[in-house]
């Protein structure tokens, strides 16, 4: 019985060519694009969930709290909290704290290279599951001179030579004794480094702003002791920082360290979403495409059952009954959609290195894994599944008798279904194709927007060396030097302002009013370099001694002071620094575009030029990262000279912006395809039932445009029938993605109009094909058919 059912599946599959390949590419291309997307959603969700203590490791963040009402999740925290907490509180078995990310400059010998890492408390390698491959894990790092690498960082340094004990010299200065090497992190780790050192060695040269209680520059991590009650611990850690500072406005909370990753976006202190939102987006979507793939089987399925009417019948007249006919047409519904999981698994292994290379992953398809076996098993059996069933229980119900008798109909109840999962496809697709233009045009509104100051032809170089306390020979030698416009230097990016304080005071202000202000450090010619534009005042001026304790604010600053006679020339004191407000810039984006800009001061402090900005003349970019490098040489000779240009910075903050709508595009222009390919087979199902009729109306005059407009005319109204339904849904759900962003393009009634035009478009020429062919055919030979 088996075997006949299967030499039957098999057989139809090779009678009926066309609309067997389209039902196989469909599926598979369906298929496929599920499965990329279900291995990628694996993945995110694998982030950070190999640690050992996983369900115990916390981070604690701060909610701040201003007199405008707003308040601000941070994840920073003051530098002497985390080893007081662990002694006060018996629920913290362990504590460490942790640096932002540092590049750094390493030397062994004559080699040479900057490494990324951070300073770290010895709880963290006991805390965090990184695989030691030599040291002791619980000692590594207790001594104040001593670090841990990477094996690549260990065999970069070390070739095949036993790193454990060798000496590491850290910008040309601190030598460190190499501890302990760990395995490479995997990228299923959010936590990425290649070395390690100690946090005390990081607290004692910056114990003067570390050791306040006040300010918050580095983040913190707990290990629970087993069994504590998290909740109740949180609500004994919330008000830790206003016992040591009376005034704070600040609130503690603790979040699972294996939530952070994806859920790492906080408004007014509760959790908001993050990319969980993106891994949420991209499972539904990749369930659109394989419905649409299912919804291609279901259509041509049914609509080429009245072929197989007569077969039914005369199955049901010697006995056989409903159900055995169902498993027969399921069978074959899964016959169709392992060979189509087959082209599929061919097509995501030829496309897995591609679907890498844009979202910065390394997945693979290993269906000796356990995971992904079942997550390929469990696609295939679920679209065989919701792809077969219809069609089997319309199938097997024929009646014997109307069949023999020659009076079953193609069935209006069949139609109408069929045109129903018709409008569900162009639905999704009209919805995708909106989507897809939004995010281009998102990306591109980002990419291109004026963000206050002129990214073009600037560059920005990290100092090192001797090159900060030479900073102005260095300066004054560089404007000499060919292709050099203008030179400055600041503490941060202009477009990656981190700073930010409250300790402000100018007249009038509210003793009681509490408003966080961001803050950057500059040389004298920032605002010139960066052509900014001033809306009141001055820049700074390097001949005017008194700058130095002076600000320059911006328009967004200016506002909250509320200066009625102008803010030019108005007190402001910083930091217990009292000096005049000499101008007001125009407001500038030193931030995301998800946020407004917040209040900037900016000041002149030597003590904080970090970072070299230097425009080059036009067309002389080349010559003048020459003459940088020139002088890098003789200033720096130990360390390597790297530049990047703040064109390419900006881009970079949202190349993982820039990567999940390249996906999202793909999926897009796939549901297209596979809508047009059931499209495609319909048409040719509709093109041949009509044979006669477009033969008899060709005879009596018709001509082939009329034939084909009118063999459109129905697959136009269910176009545009999705179109009343997927453009409201595109319009809704878009314009609440973009509401993310604070500085974003409108969805436009252009977009919609212009997602069903393209719907048609593809549409009409999918369908032209089999309509033109029949309709061109001789009248003659078209009522000889059949």
């Amino acid at each position: 019985m088996i075997k006949n059912y299967l030499l039957i599946a098999i057989r139809n599959i090779f009678r009926n060519k066309l609309f067997s390949t389209v039902n196989i590419l469909g599926l598979a291309f369906g298929i496929g694009s599920a499965l990329l997307i279900f291995l990628w959603v694996n993945d995110e969700l694998g982030v950070d969930k190999f640690h050992a203590h996983s369900d115990r490791l916390y981070r604690v963040m701060e909610n701040q709290t201003y007199s405008d009402g707003r308040m601000y999740t941070f994840q920073s925290t003051p530098g002497p909290m985390a080893p007081f907490i662990k002694d006060k509180f018996p629920e913290i078995e362990k504590a460490t704290r942790w640096t932002w990310q540092m590049t750094q400059l390493f030397q062994y010998q004559d080699k040479s290279f900057y490494n990324e890492g951070f300073y770290v408390d010895q709880d963290f390698i006991e805390m965090f599951s990184f695989p030691f491959v030599a040291g002791d894990v619980k000692t590594a790092l207790k001594e104040k001179n001593s670090i841990v690498i990477s094996e690549t960082m260990a065999k970069r340094y070390f070739g095949d030579d036993d790193p454990m004990g060798k000496i590491l010299t850290l910008n040309t200065q601190t030598a460190f004794t190499v501890t302990g090497v760990v395995k490479d992190i995997g990228k299923n780790s959010s936590i990425q480094f290649q070395y390690l050192l100690p946090f005390q060695s990081f607290f004692d040269e910056n114990k003067s702003w570390l050791d306040q209680w006040g300010n918050n520059n580095i983040r913190t991590f707990l290990l629970l002791a087993e069994g504590t009650d998290a909740a109740a611990f949180a609500k004994k850690l919330k008000g830790e920082i206003k016992e040591h500072e009376k005034e704070s406005n600040v609130e503690l909370f603790i979040q699972p360290f294996g939530e952070a990753y994806l859920y790492n976006e906080f408004e007014n202190g509760i959790q908001s979403g993050g990319r969980i939102e993106f891994v949420r987006i991209f499972f539904i979507v990749a369930v659109f495409v394989l419905v649409i793939a299912c919804i291609n089987f279901m259509n041509l399925s049914t609509a080429q059952a009245t072929k197989r009417a007569k077969e039914v019948g005369l199955r049901k007249v010697i006995g056989a009954v409903p159900s055995q006919l169902f498993r027969q047409f399921m069978g074959e519904s899964f016959i169709t959609v392992f060979v189509s999981a087959l082209i599929a698994m061919l097509l995501v292994y030829l496309l897995i290195p591609v679907f890498n290379n844009i979202i910065g992953k390394s997945l693979s398809l290993n269906l000796l894994d356990a995971k992904t076996l079942l997550i390929f098993i469990a696609i295939i059996i679920t679209t065989a599944f919701v792809a077969g069933s219809y069609p089997a229980l319309f199938i097997s119900e024929f009646k014997p008798v109307q069949v023999l008798k020659g009076q079953l109909k193609s069935g209006s109840r069949a139609a109408i279904f069929r045109k129903g999962l018709v409008v569900v496809q162009f639905t999704f697709s009209i919805f995708l194709i909106i989507s897809t233009v939004v995010v281009f045009r998102q990306m591109s509104f980002m990419e291109d927007r004026d963000i206050g100051f002129d990214r073009t032809n600037l560059f920005s170089v990290w100092l090192e060396g001797d090159i900060p306390k030479k900073y102005e020979t260095f300066r004054t030698r560089l404007m000499t030097e060919p292709g050099i416009e203008s030179v400055t230097a600041s503490s941060q990016l202009p477009i990656d302002v981190g700073n930010s304080t409250s300790n402000l005071q100018w007249e009038g202000k509210d003793e009681n009013e509490r408003i966080l202000f961001s803050n950057m450090d500059v040389d004298y010619e920032f605002i010139q370099t960066m052509r900014m534009q001033m809306a009141e005042g001055r820049p700074f001026d390097r001949s005017l001694v008194t700058d130095t304790n002076n600000y320059i604010v911006n328009e967004k600053a200016a506002a909250k002071f509320g200066f009625k006679n102008g803010t030019a020339g108005q007190d402001l004191t910083m930091w217990e620094k009292k000096g005049k407000i000499i101008g007001v810039v125009k407001n500038f984006n030193f931030g995301s575009l998800h946020s407004e800009i917040e209040p900037l001061v900016i000041r002149v402090n030597a003590g904080w030029r970090n970072c070299l900005l230097v425009r080059a003349k036009a067309n002389e970019t080349e010559a003048a990262i020459r003459s940088v490098e020139k002088l890098w040489k003789e200033y720096a000779p130990a360390y390597p000279f790297k530049y990047s240009f703040l064109n390419q910075d900006w881009e970079q903050f949202y190349k993982a912006e820039g990567q999940r709508g390249k996906v999202f595009n793909t999926l897009a222009i796939l549901s297209i395809f596979i809508s047009c390919l059931g499209l495609f087979g319909l048409s040719a199902f509709s093109a041949e039932r009509r044979t006669k009729e477009l033969g008899i109306r060709k005879a009596m005059g018709a001509t082939v445009p009329g034939l084909v407009q009118l063999m459109s005319r129905e697959f136009t109204m269910l176009v545009l029938i999705a179109a009343c339904i997927g453009c409201p849904l595109g319009w809704y759900f878009m314009d609440k993605w973009l509401q993310a962003y604070a500085y974003h393009v409108e969805v436009g009634y252009i977009t919609l109009i212009a997602a069903t035009l393209v719907c048609l478009a593809i549409s009409m020429i999918t369908i032209s094909y089999h309509s033109i062919k029949v309709a061109a055919t001789n009248p003659i030979k078209s009522l000889r058919y059949e």
